[in-house]
């Protein structure tokens, strides 16, 4: 008797390790728009972002990071060639907040799926143009945010692929405003 229990437990776990899905974020592509080339010796990119690694605060259990993400895009779209001067881009904001949700109970709950909770993004990045004395001849701050509910029940692979899906939003949101902001304020480093 014992043995057959021993037996039906393994073959209950070896069927939930099965059931286990993962999340494998596809890497991020900035290819769709060209570099941004400015007249600059160089450009350096900073973060005086300090991640919290606590709740409410969850960027650090994401499959992509705010803060890594935001890293690839200055670093593929902004590109130095060339002149006095530097470009200094410092990622101020990479924070991802979950906040829980009340869903409503009794028999209309039961048979609905509601959010639980919801993740809010935000990332705020600001570019200081500086001559060769370091000193600030020109600044822009370019920010962003985005909510993303997450379903009651919702596994870790879905949970990873919606925290994906929210940094992927924010970038292109941060990149459409960043571009923006820089066209307007150093349209005279700007080259072709």
């Amino acid at each position: 008797m014992r043995s057959v229990l021993a037996v039906l437990l393994l073959v209950g776990l070896a069927g939930c390790a099965n059931r286990y899905e993962t999340f494998q974020p596809p890497p991020l592509d900035f290819s769709s728009q060209p570099p941004l080339r400015f007249a600059v010796g160089a450009i350096d990119i900073r973060s005086a972002y300090q991640p919290k690694g606590a709740p409410p605060y969850v960027e650090h259990t994401l499959a992509l990071t705010p803060e890594a993400a935001v890293r690839q895009l200055l670093e593929y779209r902004l590109q130095a060639v060339g002149g006095p001067g530097r470009l200094q881009a410092v990622i101020l904001d990479a924070s991802v907040t979950e906040q829980k949700l009340e869903t409503e109970g009794g028999l209309r709950g039961y048979f609905t799926t509601q959010p639980a909770a919801r993740f809010e993004g935000r990332v705020k990045v600001r570019v200081d143009h500086l001559d060769d004395a370091g000193k600030i001849q020109g600044s822009i701050s370019t920010a962003a945010t985005r909510t993303k509910a997450l379903p009651e029940d919702i596994g870790y692979a879905e949970r990873q692929q919606i925290g994906y899906e929210l940094v992927r939003d924010l970038i292109n949101d941060l990149d459409a405003g960043l571009t923006a902001n820089l066209r307007e304020t150093f349209a005279d480093l700007l080259r072709p």
